[in-house]
């Protein structure tokens, strides 16, 4: 079976001790896993290279473009940014620091076209500090209270059908609630969602950016939004 194309979404925020590994072995991979692809950077308001790199990486292969936001947006804008520029069939976002080894498209892709939308669930948590953790399990837990979701990882990696993304309007825009509202926005609307079980890959290089007290407090105004626009929950 021919496999479908694929745009992936790299948003990163002074990641120039990442970027250029990242890119380059995702061209490499995709181009055995997806012949047909493309990769959307996007620079969210970098200070350091990246917004050099990312230029420079995009001038050396077609199947590279560059959105550079003007100022510092978030995670959750810059992959909404990306999912709007996207123009294949299926459309992932990850990150910069490769916490998702694109070797196992492999396992995902065959995964479609049954599934309209592909979340990955991570195997292993070890290697996050213990306030990334805490957070995680506090986040996770209120969006299975308030929203009576069964998926088990949601800020993660998920795959979508570009349909979906054109289907799908989600209100939030925070680091961390962003593709849980999509998620469930899209189960509500009778998308098929599928879980894949594959390792989670630490940080290699740079520095991580997760967890400020300002990105919490956003993502806790989010949730209680869409909270209260579905009448409690449901």
């Amino acid at each position: 079976m021919t496999p479908p194309s694929l745009t992936l979404i790299l948003p990163g925020y002074n990641e120039e001790a990442s970027i250029e590994e990242a890119v380059r072995s995702a061209l490499a991979l995709l181009a055995g896993l997806a012949p047909e692809h493309e990769i959307v950077i996007v620079d969210d308001g970098s200070t350091d290279g990246t917004p050099a790199l990312a230029d420079r990486l995009a001038a050396e292969s077609p199947a590279v473009r560059v959105i550079h936001n003007p100022v510092n947006l978030g995670v959750g804008i810059s992959v909404l940014i990306g999912f709007h520029a996207a123009t294949k069939d299926v459309v992932l976002h990850s990150a910069m620091d490769r916490p998702f080894d694109l070797a196992d498209l492999k396992e995902v892709l065959p995964l479609f076209p049954a599934a309209d939308v592909v979340a990955i669930v991570r195997t292993d948590r070890t290697a996050h500090a213990p306030w990334r953790k805490l957070t995680s399990w506090v986040n996770h837990w209120m969006i299975r209270l308030l929203f009576r979701c069964g998926l088990r990882d949601m800020n993660f990696v998920q795959l979508y059908k570009r349909e979906v993304l054109q289907r799908v309007r989600v209100k939030a825009k925070s680091p961390a609630f962003v593709t849980p509202e999509l998620l469930i926005r899209a189960r509500d609307q009778g998308f098929r969602i599928v879980e894949a079980r594959l390792p989670f890959h630490p940080r290699r290089a740079g520095k991580a950016n997760y967890g400020k007290p300002r990105d919490i407090l956003w993502t806790l105004a989010d949730m209680l939004s869409f909270w209260l626009e579905r009448g409690f929950g449901k």
